[in-house]
């Protein structure tokens, strides 16, 4: 589904991404790990054409190189930011509303879209006409993912949405994720819980330095004396 070769991004005189290459099939979970400042979520912002980067990016085939972010998301692609980065000025609501803008004329679509997306995370339909800022962060990443997926991408791709939140609000996210997951959602994941997302993930990748390292099945790599001991410590369990 996704075909990248050889991306890099630059900031100035440092790279922040060096020859990526990756693949993702479609239906799959792949999980991007990594320490701060690896090259992630530089990553993550080339693909949603956030910032610029130079190399091969195929999607479905097709090839999204200068296309505006925009277009990429009417192409199928949707992210979900890392710190959430919701309307905060606007309800929940009216927050799922503004990611359904591409199926904004089909009402009975985005109705069943929102009502679908309620019962994924109930919290959201309890806070239905609250105001996005004054939402505990679980709730915000809640609402980031659900407006991600008002815009009925094909790639969903979310920057560490356990970031920050209780661990009973994380086991929510991820059941979430794993709803999606059985209805055959491809899903390209930045988690900082690197144990969670080998656990979840079919594939993963692992940046060091903004080039890869590693690469292979989550659950080989779940069991990598070197993933074990730069990047699950103690959470790991067998």
């Amino acid at each position: 589904m996704l075909d990248i070769d050889d991306m890099e991004i630059s900031y100035g005189p440092v790279r922040a991404v060096r020859g990526v290459s990756m693949r993702i099939a479609q239906g799959e979970i792949v999980a991007l790990l990594g320490a701060n400042g690896a090259g992630k979520s530089s990553l993550l912002r080339g693909v949603m054409g956030l910032v610029p980067a130079s190399g091969q990016l195929r999607f479905e085939g097709r090839d999204l190189r200068g296309l505006p972010t925009p277009q990429r998301v009417m192409a199928g692609l949707a992210m979900a930011p890392e710190g959430r980065q919701v309307f905060t000025d606007q309800t929940v609501y009216e927050n799922l509303l503004l990611g359904g803008y591409l199926i904004r004329r089909d009402r009975e679509r985005v109705a069943r879209q929102i009502e679908g997306y309620f019962e994924m995370f109930p919290r959201l339909r309890e806070r239905r006409e609250q105001v996005a800022g004054t939402l505990s962060g679980g709730e915000q990443q809640m609402l980031a993912i659900a407006r991600a997926l008002m815009s009925n991408p094909r790639l969903l791709i979310l920057d560490e949405p356990s970031l920050g939140l209780a661990p009973l609000v994380t086991v929510d996210i991820f059941r979430g994720l794993k709803r999606l997951r059985a209805e055959g959602m491809t899903i390209l994941l930045i988690e900082q819980m690197a144990n969670q997302a080998l656990a979840i993930a079919d594939r993963a990748y692992v940046l060091e330095g903004g080039s890869v390292m590693l690469e292979g099945p989550a659950a080989e790599l779940r069991r990598d004396p070197r993933i074990r001991e730069a990047y699950l410590g103690g959470e790991f369990a067998a």
